[in-house]
């Protein structure tokens, strides 16, 4: 059976279990990722309906997905680069969480609580300039919190003596590390950073989606729309305006029409 003859079983008979199953997501009721009005236009050009209100409607189908592709090219490329601007705080929010949570272990050797040191220590962060935090942590540990351990007068305790070891040897150097960026990394992560670089991923991969839907299915259109066109018969052919009668003549004669916005 021919092209032709299969295209024109399909007119005629508008049964769906008559298709491929690799074609269901282009012509029929499964096309979930097309805009609305594209699928419109789908299931009106393949619903079984005449020959000239098929080809009306794929005339349609096409210049809309044409333009609706070339549409959607601009809104995706302006889309990625808004993505990669938010990729790029994210890695750096990631790389420096990683440094945070170093310091945080490093405090865990010194502090009876070390969640309310590192509280402590960004609330000094975030309002005051980086040396100035730098020069009042290296005042000694308990600037930051509890201490473990004891100490009266000149007297420590063995787990004092090795805390307050672990906040020169340990926890200063990690602040030297946090410090100069950490206003940035909380300001992000305020900011909901992890949450919104999702968002706009799952944005950018739908509108992939959905540009990738409508290319694949634009060659598939424009084979059906010419089978159609060397179909007609002179009284369908009255039926046609102008640019469906343009578009006809240029596929009967075999001449690739270009819509405006094809490739």
């Amino acid at each position: 059976m021919s092209h032709c003859q299969r295209f024109a079983l399909r007119i005629c008979k508008p049964d769906w279990s008559i298709y491929d199953p690799s074609e269901l997501r282009l012509f029929g009721p499964m096309a979930s990722n097309l805009p609305k009005n594209i699928e419109q236009l789908l299931k009106e050009a393949t619903k079984g309906v005449d020959r000239v209100a098929a080809f009306r409607s794929y005339v349609k189908l096409l210049d809309t997905g044409y333009k609706t592709s070339e549409k959607l090219g601009g809104e995706l490329r302006k889309q990625e680069r808004t993505y990669n601007k938010l990729k790029e705080d994210h890695t750096f929010f990631a790389r420096h969480r990683a440094k945070v949570d170093v310091l945080l272990r490093a405090m865990r050797e010194t502090y009876t609580n070390s969640t309310k040191a590192l509280r402590m220590f960004e609330e000094l962060a975030q309002h005051y300039p980086a040396q100035y935090v730098f020069d009042v942590c290296k005042l000694g540990s308990y600037r930051l919190g509890l201490v473990q351990g004891w100490s009266f007068l000149s007297i420590q305790s063995a787990s004092r003596i090795e805390a307050d070891q672990n906040y020169v040897n340990v926890v200063i150097p990690a602040i030297a590390q946090v410090l100069p960026n950490h206003r940035d990394y909380v300001e992000l992560r305020n900011s909901g950073i992890e949450e919104r670089v999702q968002a706009e991923l799952d944005k950018l991969n739908e509108m992939r989606r959905v540009k990738s839907e409508i290319d694949t299915g634009l060659p598939k259109w424009s084979d059906a729309m010419k089978a159609l066109a060397e179909e007609m018969k002179a009284e369908d052919l009255a039926l046609l305006n102008q640019q469906e009668r343009t578009v006809q003549e240029k596929l009967a004669a075999g001449t690739v029409f270009k819509f405006a916005n094809s490739a």
